[in-house]
């Protein structure tokens, strides 16, 4: 026998939204078979044992040996717990007391580099500024010897003078008539 996928048995009715069938197969807890739980008289059962009689010594020693070991764990446990907080602040601050350090470290060197930087950048303007400044007056001096050198040999061949300048001249008019020749 085929078994009918949900919602297809035409047999079976549908149920409205949000409703739930229940079964005999899968219990519910209210009509569960076995009693419900009563609450305990602790008081009424503290009472019952103390009417057997006289407390037994071992007995006694034992639960005071176990309640002094359990109190000594939980001494230990937080006297181990304040020496941990106690650490973690301590390495808390001196985590903080080393983090400021290198940032003044940082600072330090920053500084540091910057004004050794400052300081190359003043020393290449000065070497610029003298290097141009010997530039300068080498090229006053030679400019000098050349004036005194161009004097010198007018005063000693002014006819070569006169025809250089003369040459040059008349190169330049038949440039300038060359040139304007083409452009008409």
């Amino acid at each position: 026998m085929a078994i009918p996928l949900k919602g297809t048995d035409p047999s079976t009715p549908e149920l409205p939204e949000g409703e739930v069938r229940s079964s005999a197969d899968v219990p519910t807890y209210d009509n569960y078979p076995g009693e419900p739980l009563r609450p305990v008289d602790w008081r009424a059962r503290q009472e019952r044992w103390r009417e057997f009689g006289t407390p037994n010594p071992r007995l006694n020693e034992t639960a005071e040996k176990i309640g002094s070991a359990v109190g000594d764990m939980v001494n230990r446990a937080q006297e181990a717990r304040r020496r941990f907080e106690g650490m973690k602040e301590d390495v808390r601050r001196d985590a903080g007391t080393k983090v400021e350090e290198m940032k003044q470290r940082a600072h330090n060197k920053w500084e540091n580099a910057a004004d050794a930087a400052q300081q190359r950048l003043e020393d290449w303007k000065q070497t610029a500024s003298d290097r141009a400044e010997n530039a300068r007056d080498v090229i006053v001096q030679r400019t000098r010897e050349a004036r005194v050198k161009t004097r010198a040999y007018v005063e000693e061949n002014p006819h070569h003078v006169i025809l250089g300048i003369a040459g040059a001249a008349f190169a330049l008019g038949l440039t300038a008539r060359i040139w304007r020749s083409r452009r008409d």
